[in-house]
């Protein structure tokens, strides 16, 4: 029955981060051949500014509502439940219009430090609002074990968006850009709104009633995983945003626009752990809740050795054909290859380490995949204010790969430790 849920997920999951990974990578090649590296390198740094501010929201109670929501269904926890339900849906709300006010007062200095078009401010703020909620419902989805669902509405959206995109780029309206993005995620947000009022009955139906329901404790451990995982996984994911930041801040836009050409074949590259770390976190977090502990030694087994392999394939074609794949972007892209195959060791470090580090967030060791995005934060920082006003491109591509090797190099010990420690115990 396990195996057979996993499965199933794993086919939604990935047929909507397929959408997921192929939106960016569309909307780099059609910007790029349409209106070249400077416009692309503007874009992504307005995109990156807003993505590295929404992360910290996006983990606090996205990804700790995926673990609870999961957590307390697994134990039929229904006030728990609820409050965890609504706190999600609520509070995210008043945290983005202050980030959203903060935005509106200090415009003219973000425009003039970060070279960002003054005419951005009203897409930026709509961007940031619902990229957002976005992101949010697509763990509550997740957590809720609604994963066909999400999967319709990430596929209809995303079919939208790329439709967007497309029509800007035809008619070359830079300006328009993106503006595409707040439509797909505008659509997914309202119909994630009404899907799940729909199906809210059925999912507190299973629930049962807790004798020993504590409000305070309940807030208690949400607000401490929320913001353990908030410092430690937005540092590892804000990580890859900030690189465009530092490569529009020391160099410039054409480069912000090849570097960004890269990024857009890593992420494809991320689809795999993307798709395992989705389906296991609940997973995970749902047997730990049940108290099925073998179960979750087995799913951890089986899933290391099924991506391990998987990754050695993908990044060894990726490594020999680099020059050609980054060409799809228009011939003067094909000079960024060497910092494709700089990058390529990292991702494969971060491809594998998936399982180990799932589990480590979905169980109880949550504390030791966010030391470990700390960690990659600030060595990946570190090295960039070194190395870029020197080696340019080189030096982003360097940076990003010490923080991956130190960072998750350091998770993935901790996670053989634990398990062992783990296993004895249960």
């Amino acid at each position: 029955m396990l195996n057979k849920r996993l499965l199933i997920n794993s086919l939604y999951t990935g047929a909507a981060l397929g959408f997921v990974g192929f939106v960016p990578f569309i909307f780099n090649i059609l910007v790029a051949r349409t209106f070249g590296k400077e416009t692309l390198g503007t874009v992504n740094v307005a995109m990156s500014f807003c993505l590295v501010l929404t992360v910290f929201v996006t983990n606090f109670f996205g990804t700790s509502g995926n673990k609870f929501l999961a957590e307390f269904r697994g134990r039929k926890s229904k006030e728990s439940f609820k409050l965890i339900f609504f706190i999600i849906l609520i509070v995210p709300v008043v945290i983005l219009t202050f980030l959203n006010t903060a935005i509106f007062w200090h415009w003219d200095y973000i425009a003039m430090k970060f070279s960002v078009q003054s005419n951005l401010l009203i897409p930026m703020v709509c961007y940031i609002y619902f990229r957002s909620f976005y992101i949010i419902f697509r763990r509550i989805f997740y957590g809720i074990d609604l994963v066909s669902t999400y999967t319709i509405n990430e596929i209809v959206s995303d079919i939208i968006l790329i439709a967007a995109i497309g029509i800007v780029c035809w008619l070359r309206l830079p300006h328009l850009l993106i503006q595409s993005y707040v439509l797909g995620y505008s659509i997914f947000t309202v119909v994630s709104i009404l899907a799940l009022y729909r199906n809210y009955a059925a999912i507190i139906e299973p629930l049962h009633p807790q004798v020993d329901y504590q409000t305070k404790s309940v807030l208690i451990d949400y607000f401490k995983y929320g913001f353990i995982t908030m410092a430690g996984t937005a540092s590892s994911t804000g990580t890859g945003y900030l690189s465009i930041l530092f490569t529009g801040y020391f160099l410039t836009s054409s480069d912000a626009g090849l570097y960004s050409s890269v990024l857009a074949i890593v992420s494809i590259l991320m689809f795999l752990p993307r798709l395992v770390t989705q389906v296991l976190l609940p997973e995970f977090s749902k047997l730990f809740g049940a108290g099925e502990e073998n179960s979750i030694i087995y799913t951890l087994k089986y899933s290391f050795w099924f991506i391990f392999i998987i990754s050695m394939i993908i990044n060894g074609f990726l490594f020999v054909f680099a020059n050609e794949i980054l060409s799809i972007f228009g011939n003067s892209f094909s000079s960024g290859d060497l910092i494709l195959r700089v990058m390529i060791p990292g991702v494969f470090i971060r491809m594998i380490s998936v399982p180990l580090v799932t589990f480590l967030s979905g169980t109880e060791y949550v504390i030791y995949p966010n030391i470990g995005g700390i960690i990659i934060l600030i060595v990946s920082v570190v090295a960039w204010a070194i190395t870029v006003p020197t080696y340019g491109l080189i030096g982003i591509a360097s940076g990003y790969v010490a923080g991956i090797s130190i960072g998750i190099g350091y998770q993935m010990v901790m996670a053989v430790i634990k398990i062992r420690s783990f296993n004895s115990r249960y």
